[in-house]
Order: C-alpha cells, then sequence, then structure tokens
C-alpha cells in the first residue's frame, strides 16, 4: 500500500492553504487583540503591564512571520527549558530545513503555531499561566445560552427515568436506551460545530442556528458516515459481560465550551444508564487551537452554569436555573466519586499523528498512552484536529477505508470511535460518489471550491474501529 503524503500550505485551492494565509494571521492578530484589552486590567501591576507589552511586540513580529511566510525555526534550548517543548518539533525541522509559513506540512505548522505563542507567555513569568485564548471561550458560552438550557431541562426530565431503566434493564429498556444513546451521540457530534479557530465572527444568531435539538434533528441527514451501532454493540456487550467490572469510556477533547458541556452530557447519560462506570477526560497541556480544553476549563464550566448572571444572553427561570444547578451538582459529584477524571499529557499537543499511539513510540508519551488507552471499552476522539491526527492528514482518496486511513490504531488493540463535523480537507470511509454529489451540490453555493463540502462543518463522520486484527 502506498501511503500518501500530507496536506501541505501550498496545496492550491484547499482549505490548509486558506488556513495558512488567512486564518492565521487572523487568530494571532485576535490574541494580541485579547491581550490589550487584559493589560487594562493590570495598569496596576507595572511588572506584568510592562512584561504583557514585551509579549505583544513579539505576537506582532511573529504574526508578520507567518504573513511573509519565513522558514520555520527550530526552538531554542531555553525555549524549549522554559516551556516544555517536545524535542519531536525541532527533530522534524531537522529533517525539513526548508519548510517556510508558505510551503510546509500543515498539521505540523499549525501545532508548532501554537507552540509558538504559548513559548512567548512562558518567557514572562506574570503570564506563565495566563490562557490568552479564555475570553474568547467564555464569551463563546455565553452565547450558547439556549442549546445549555436546553440541554439541562433536557437531562433533569431523564434522570429519574435513566435510574429506573439502570435498576431494571431487559429489551425493551434497551430499545429506549438506544435511541437515547444515538441522540446523545448525536448532541457530542453536533457540540464540536461551536469551533472558535473557524468561528471567529460568529453572531449569536449563528452559534444559536448549530445547537438546540430542531438544529441537531436537521442535520441528521448530513451525517455521511455513521457508525453509532458499532460503539452501542460494544458498550452494551461489555455491560452484559462486566459483572461488577469497570466499564471505560475515554473522550480524547477537542473545544471546551458547549462541546465540553455536550461531551459532559454523553458521559453523565452513559454513566447513569449503566453504559459506562468511568469516564476518563483527556485534555491539553497548553492553550492550544483556541478553544481546546485544558485541565482548568471543567472547574469554569461548572461555575458558570451556577453563575446566574454569566448568560448575558438571556436570565434563566426557576425551573431553568434548578436544571442548570442540578447537572453542575451532577458534575460534582462524578469527579469527587471517581467516575469522571480529568487528565493530561504533552503527547496530544505535539505534532505527531496518532498512528504514534503504539507500543513502538517510547520517546513523547506514545507507548504509555497507548498501553492505557487498550484498557477502555471506548476511546472518543472528538472533532477535527483529532479526525487529522487519527487519518495523519494525508491526502487520502476519499473512498480510502476508515481501517486503512487511521494505520496502526486499526490493529493495536483500542476500540475508537471519531466525533467529527468536517473542517478540513482530509476525508476517507465515503461510499463510491458520494464526494463527487457533496462536491457538486457545495459548488453551486461556493463557485471554484465544491470540494470543500467537507471543510465547512456541515457535513459529519461519526467512525468506529474495534481495533482487533481482522
Amino acid at each position: 500500500m502506498t501511503i500518501p503524503g500530507r496536506f501541505m500550505t501550498n496545496d492550491k485551492g484547499t482549505f490548509g492553504e486558506y488556513t495558512a494565509s488567512t486564518r492565521w494571521p487572523i487568530i494571532i492578530q485576535n490574541a494580541i487583540d485579547d491581550l490589550s484589552k487584559h493589560q487594562e486590567t493590570e495598569k496596576s501591576n507595572g511588572t506584568k503591564f510592562e512584561q504583557g507589552e514585551v509579549i505583544k511586540k513579539e505576537l506582532k513580529e511573529f504574526r508578520q512571520e507567518i504573513i511573509d511566510r519565513v522558514p520555520l525555526r527550530p526552538f531554542t534550548e531555553e525555549e524549549i527549558k522554559i516551556a516544555n517543548v517536545p524535542l519531536s518539533f525541532n527533530e522534524y525541522l531537522k529533517k525539513h530545513p526548508e519548510v517556510n509559513w508558505g510551503a510546509v506540512e500543515w498539521l505540523f505548522s499549525e501545532v508548532y503555531l501554537y507552540r509558538r505563542v504559548n513559548v512567548l507567555f512562558q518567557r514572562q513569568c506574570e503570564w506563565a499561566k495566563f490562557d490568552i485564548f479564555n475570553r474568547l471561550k467564555q464569551s463563546t458560552f455565553e452565547s450558547s445560552f439556549y442549546g445549555v438550557v436546553e440541554l439541562a431541562l433536557r437531562y433533569e426530565n431523564l434522570l429519574p427515568q435513566l435510574r429506573e431503566m439502570k435498576q431494571n434493564p431487559g429489551n425493551e429498556i434497551d430499545d429506549i436506551l438506544k435511541v437515547l444513546f444515538k441522540e446523545f451521540i448525536e448532541i457530542s457530534l453536533w457540540g464540536n460545530a461551536t469551533d472558535l479557530s473557524l468561528l471567529t465572527n460568529a453572531t449569536l444568531e449563528d452559534i444559536k442556528s448549530i445547537q438546540g435539538a430542531k438544529a441537531r434533528a436537521a442535520s441528521e441527514s448530513k451525517i455521511v458516515v455513521n457508525d453509532t451501532e458499532k460503539a452501542w454493540e460494544v458498550l452494551t456487550k461489555a455491560r452484559a459481560d462486566a459483572n461488577s467490572r469497570e466499564i471505560r469510556v475515554d473522550f480524547v477533547l477537542d473545544n471546551s465550551g458547549f462541546e465540553l458541556y455536550a461531551d459532559l452530557m454523553l458521559a453523565a447519560f452513559l454513566l447513569q444508564s449503566g453504559l459506562a462506570t468511568k469516564c476518563i477526560f483527556h485534555a491539553k497541556d497548553i492553550p492550544y487551537m483556541v478553544s481546546d480544553v485544558m485541565l482548568k476549563d471543567f472547574d469554569i464550566l461548572v461555575h458558570d452554569l451556577r453563575d446566574r448572571e454569566f448568560f448575558p444572553s438571556g436570565e434563566p427561570s426557576t425551573k431553568e436555573s434548578r436544571a442548570l444547578d442540578l447537572f453542575a451538582g451532577e458534575m460534582e459529584k462524578f469527579v469527587s466519586s471517581g467516575k469522571i477524571e480529568f487528565r493530561e499529557d504533552s503527547f496530544w499537543t505535539t505534532e505527531l499523528d496518532y498512528w504514534n499511539l503504539d507500543a513502538n513510540e517510547t520517546k513523547y508519551h506514545g507507548s504509555i498512552l497507548h498501553k492505557d488507552l487498550q484498557k477502555s471499552n471506548l476511546v472518543i476522539f472528538k472533532g477535527d484536529l483529532n479526525y487529522r491526527k487519527l487519518t495523519g492528514d494525508r491526502k487520502w482518496p476519499r473512498t480510502t477505508k476508515w481501517e486503512t486511513a487511521i494505520g496502526p490504531l486499526a490493529t493495536n488493540g483500542i476500540t475508537s470511535l471519531s466525533l467529527r463535523t468536517c473542517k478540513a480537507d482530509v476525508q476517507v470511509a465515503l461510499p463510491e460518489g458520494l464526494d463527487a454529489k457533496l462536491s457538486q451540490e457545495w459548488e453551486k453555493e461556493n463557485p471554484g471550491r465544491g470540494s470543500w463540502w467537507c471543510c465547512s462543518g456541515k457535513w459529519a463522520v461519526i467512525c468506529f474501529c474495534s481495533g482487533i486484527h481482522k
């Protein structure tokens, strides 16, 4: 089998090319603007203010690097030490000394970008723990009021029924649970549509349009690959075989805010229904991809749910407030009891794709994570970047089998489910003719960009792999 090359930032007409030339300078400029706003609250701290000025200057220089397409430089020894930068970045650049921002593997350069930004903050002690993307994370979650309330009320209404069904299992109950499982999987799936790296100028109406039951129902036909049934079979089999043993579901997380909220909803459903006894959430160790989950973001979310003044777009009623408090309390109980656990690892913020979740990757925690994830009954990889890393972000023909595109993960003992709203060029596992059909459909509204249907966030995939040799 010939393994295709990765998507490059100079692949003409691709979303990767557009990202490198247009989106990245905007993301860095937004970071500069947000830093300036935060500085206004820090004027009394002269040292912190001055260090912020240094960071702003360096961010502006970094932005210009990207615009001018200068060569990507290795991290210095000082930067590696101060910011715990994995050596994999410099190893790559040593092998590819000719790359520049306009001609480099898209996956590598995008991950490298966020490492460079993090270094700037880590070099200034007053800003070392500051999340430059936190304001954007918060403001978008604030705008998610209607979706948040709807799900909280839904959960509150379901909770007594879930507890009763857990105590009285049977075929009829399983039929109901299966319907609910599908619904909560889709809640988690479409939660990924709220992505700050793409929705940099989203309005309240934009966000409302991609959240809520009506939006999800309208989008069901947009799930072009759907392996939900296979995931259901895995968990019900585990439950039947459990005999009081642990049923573990892992989430390799993507976005904070509404998507994290939706992921927690799925976890709560799994735990309350008995389809899981423990859920482990894998977060990022640095501010990353604008909106990705860090450990702190869980506590912030729970706090926001309890704060009656947090959602400026709507004042929750007494009933809504009770539902929000209930869900927040449930999350705290799950965490304190060990049923929900959050972890972070630098592997998730290296440029390494998930073909390196393997016993042979011994330098950057790939083998450690591989051994651990083999213990999980189901590992759910959330979002577009995780999909890109699963497939190596390679130029696979779009009819390529999922098991082929994920390489070693198809047979190395990790049972996985990818939930992805499509926002990048890489796409596999499509039936013959579907790509052409969707490209023609998208071309009508977006002349010259028909192939970008899979970069729009309008379609989604749910891809399963048992991880077992066949």
